[in-house]
């Protein structure tokens, strides 16, 4: 397949390393709160008999507050349960979180969660058919639609990753894991020599664009924390999108 390359200029952002080791620190209370909680949970969540087994919108709302409480006292915010639990609905309607701390602290405590309700499916199931994986490109532990491409090691099979909940699926080696359009000439290749090893593919056909990490270059310990390093490339690919859009209204 011939590849349609784009290097990306990318403006590093000074205060990743400040996000990191808060982030880290979050975690770390996320991995406290699974060894002395995770069975208490484990022996009430019921699973579905079909995908997605257990998807975000079925966590108990009692669960994510106990998590997400803790998260919010290892940074010394105090927050009345009532606003926790409007902004909890809030975004499991699909509405807009206005305070941007508060929405990354309970998306790391979801993250906790549907890892914890991966292990728990996988120890229930023991395997997922092939079928049950390719019925979409959402996740079937949790449902959630599956942002990065993965190239394994050693030769670069290609996975879909779900960043919520950690689950990994194979996928076909080409195209466009959101549309499933598979003809070279949709996708465009973006890449930056700042983050080797990560291309975002810009998919024509449909207007949206997702990562691919190829492990064949790149270690990654923590698929969540690389998602978010490699932000730039998000923005970058929005500028992207924008500039083809500009070109197209020239040309007609």
């Amino acid at each position: 397949m011939d590849k349609i390359m784009h290097t990306m200029k990318i403006v590093s952002d000074k205060t990743m390393e400040q996000a990191y080791q808060t982030y880290s620190l979050l975690n770390e209370e996320v991995r406290r709160w699974q060894d002395e909680r995770g069975s208490f949970w484990m022996d009430k969540l019921i699973i579905a008999e079909t995908p997605p087994y257990y998807p975000l919108r079925d966590f108990p709302e009692i669960l994510v507050l106990e998590l997400w409480k803790r998260l919010n006292q290892v940074r010394g915010v105090l927050v009345s349960e009532a606003v926790l639990s409007q902004t909890w609905h809030d975004f499991n309607a699909g509405l807009p979180v206005s305070d941007l701390e508060l929405l990354s602290r309970l998306q790391i405590a979801l993250t906790g969660i549907a890892h914890l309700s991966h292990s728990w499916v996988m120890e229930k199931k023991r395997d997922i058919s092939s079928a049950d994986r390719a019925e979409s490109s959402d996740c079937p532990i949790c449902g959630e639609g599956v942002a990065l491409s993965v190239l394994t090691a050693p030769n670069g099979k290609r996975c879909l990753h779900c960043t919520l909940c950690g689950y990994e699926w194979s996928t076909t080696r080409v195209g466009c894991i959101l549309c499933g359009r598979e003809e070279a000439s949709d996708q465009n290749y973006l890449n930056s020599g700042e983050f080797p090893g990560i291309e975002v593919v810009a998919c024509e056909a449909c207007g949206q664009y997702f990562k691919e990490l190829d492990l064949r270059i790149l270690s990654v310990e923590d698929f969540v924390w690389e998602d978010v390093r490699t932000l730039p490339l998000n923005y970058a690919a929005e500028q992207w999108f924008a500039e083809q859009a500009k070109i197209a209204k020239k040309v007609q």
